[in-house]
């Protein structure tokens, strides 16, 4: 009985994902990942505060949730070519949340859009864990963009 490739020791590389890239990583590639890095983080940072703005958040907070995330997936992310920011389609529903309970006060929307991000990471988690990502072929294709 042959074994499961989920049952056969994790290699470092597929646990961590960063690990195998760096070990075929390319002096020669540094400058041009390092510009690439401005550019995107050039582009980011006013559309994450204007989306923050547009969720009823402080726009400072639109700052921190679009750096601090991206130096997270040039640690931690599995792709070189994946771009990760904020996202348009997002802002409405942050919005339809955070607006009618927090009442005007803006830390209370910076409490409430964090609690809703957290409520979020952990379904993912879960989803995730549960191997439920065969879930997003159920989705038309239209609304994958294909």
């Amino acid at each position: 009985m042959s074994e499961s490739p989920s049952s056969e020791t994790a290699e470092p590389g597929r646990i961590i994902s960063h690990t195998t890239p760096l070990r075929h990583y390319k002096s020669s590639w540094l400058r041009h990942d390092f510009v690439a890095g401005l550019v995107m983080t050039t582009m980011l940072v006013p559309v994450g505060i204007a989306y923050a703005q547009a969720s009823g958040v402080p726009g400072i907070n639109g700052l921190y949730a679009t750096i601090v995330p991206l130096l997270a997936y040039a640690l931690f992310g599995p792709s070189r070519i994946l771009v990760l920011g904020p996202d348009s389609a997002l802002a409405p529903v942050i919005l339809a949340v955070v607006l009618p309970l927090s009442a005007g006060e803006p830390q209370r929307a910076v409490e409430l859009a964090g609690m809703l991000a957290i409520v979020s990471g952990v379904v993912c988690i879960a989803a995730g864990l549960g191997r439920l990502g065969f879930v997003t072929e159920l989705s038309t294709r239209s609304s994958k963009g294909t």
